[in-house]
This record gives structure tokens, sequence and C-alpha cells, in this order.
């Protein structure tokens, strides 16, 4: 891949992200390549002739830079300079090495699919085609349960009552779902998964479906004003009411991210996570 110019997007709330923003623009120079820093990931649809986009924070302005860089076919390198940073391909003080191993050629690119929802609200005019990378959440805005119906594919699968239920990506069952209780899912396997929240079943268990499944969630509230929160990634946010629905289907776009040298899923729950510490 033929790499000419560069967007590094940082977050604005974290200093130490400009200024590694800074750094690399320096580094990138010097080897040639055009760069524009942006503290605004919305700016990053209008940046149509770059070939690669530096994510400088942590997994909250990777998720951002994953949907915003996807409909444009645009790759990530997720830098962290956060806490967690389970998405991110290296941390700051390997960034340099990072990218010059990736103008090199040396790095593995890691496909995750997307989520695309619908959400239609009576009275209101529906929204369209919102994305998410790891996860819907539909979830009780009151302290107490209530029942949600769920469609697959025009098929009515069952009515969850409890908190709430995730919907999430292969991406997503490492975020939100697994501290739902939901199980690890290798983010390459062309599934959907849906964790219940707070189930008030003793025989309620997490759902695997195909990801090319058209999924319909609609609460169902005994009083007219209660509501449910509907959110994406937990940055796209909105009430829901009796009725309502929530449609997703996969997206046609998918998130590429960049990995120097290579991507093991496995190694990064050790690392990350501390997946089978004792």
């Amino acid at each position: 891949m033929n790499f000419r110019k560069i967007i590094l997007v940082c977050n604005p709330s974290q200093p130490n992200a400009a200024q590694t923003a800074r750094q690399l623009a320096d580094f990138l120079h010097k080897k040639g390549l055009q760069t524009e820093i942006l503290n605004d990931y919305k700016r990053i649809s209008h940046v149509f002739d770059a070939d690669l986009c530096v994510s400088l924070g942590g997994d909250g302005t990777t998720l951002r830079c994953a949907r915003a860089t996807a409909p444009l076919g645009m790759p990530v390198l997720a830098v962290n300079c956060g806490s967690l940073g389970f998405l991110s391909a290296c941390e700051e003080n390997e960034a340099e090495n990072s990218l010059l191993q990736i103008l090199q050629g040396n790095f593995q690119t890691s496909r995750r699919l997307l989520l695309s929802a619908d959400i239609e609200r009576q009275g209101q005019a529906p929204i369209k085609g919102l994305l998410a990378f790891n996860d819907c959440v539909i979830k009780t805005l009151q302290p107490r349960a209530f029942a949600l119906r769920a469609q697959c594919n025009g098929v009515e699968l069952k009515r969850y009552y409890g908190d709430g239920l995730i919907i999430s990506t292969p991406a997503g069952a490492t975020a939100y779902s697994l501290a739902a209780g939901g199980p690890i899912v290798e983010p390459d396997l062309n599934v959907c998964l849906m964790t219940p929240i707070c189930p008030h079943s003793l025989t309620e268990r997490p759902l695997l479906v195909s990801a090319e499944a058209e999924l319909v969630f609609s609460p169902d509230f005994k009083n007219d004003t209660d509501r449910a929160a509907v959110s994406l990634d937990g940055q796209e946010n909105g009430e829901l009411k009796s009725g309502d629905r929530v449609i997703l289907r996969r997206a046609k776009h998918e998130a590429r991210l960049l990995y120097a040298g290579g991507f093991d899923f496995f190694s990064r729950l050790r690392a990350k996570l501390e997946w089978g510490g004792r």
C-alpha cells in the first residue's frame, strides 16, 4: 500500500495526545509525507485524499475514528494515549517504530464488521444508518425491569425481560458484553452477539446469530411514561418509548485496523485484560 498523506486525529482532552501528534507529524515530514493534525474526528469525512488515519487517544477515540473512516475505506492505526487501549496497535513510545514498519509494508490489516442502526420513533422522522463498532445497547431508564421484543429476519425470537440487552459485534464482545457475562468472540467471526443485562430469569443466556441477519427490537412498557435508552458505542444516544423500533443490520462498510508486524488477539487478551491470569 502506498501512503502519501496521513491524518493524525488526537483527543483534545489529552495533552499528551496532541504532543505525540506533533512529534509524529515531524517524523512523517522527514519521510516526505503530507500530514494533517485534526482535533475533531468529525472533520475526517472532509479529508478525501488521506491514505491513513492515526488515532491518538484511548479506545473511545479509536471508536470514533473507526466509524468515521469506514465509509472512506481509510485504515486506522490506533496509538494508545489513554488507559486500557484494548484496540490500540501500539503505545505512545512505540508509535514512530510502528509507523515506520507500516510505511515499509510490514503490517497486518484486521477487518472489523460494523452494525448499521435505523431508529424509528413514533411522531419523529426515522434516523438511518448510524454506525456501531462495538455495540448497540438498549437499556431501561427507570430502576426497574422492562420487556423488550426481539425479532430475527422477521421471526419472533422472544421477549427479553430485565434491564436491557447488548447487541454487539465480535469486536464489542470484549467490551460491555463481557462485563455483563457474555463470551469472548474472535473479532473476525461473522456473528452478532446478544447479551441480556441483569435478566430476571434463571435460564437466560447470551445468543449468537449470523451477522447477515436483520434484528429488530421494540420496548414494551407497562407505563406510558417509561423510557429506554438506546446507545451506539456509548457515544450516540437517544430514547425509546413503547412501540419504537431499533433495526440492526450489518453495515456495508468495514473498519480496518492496522497492526505493525502482525495481530495476535489472544496475546492481547492476556496483556490487556489479564486473561488466564491466576
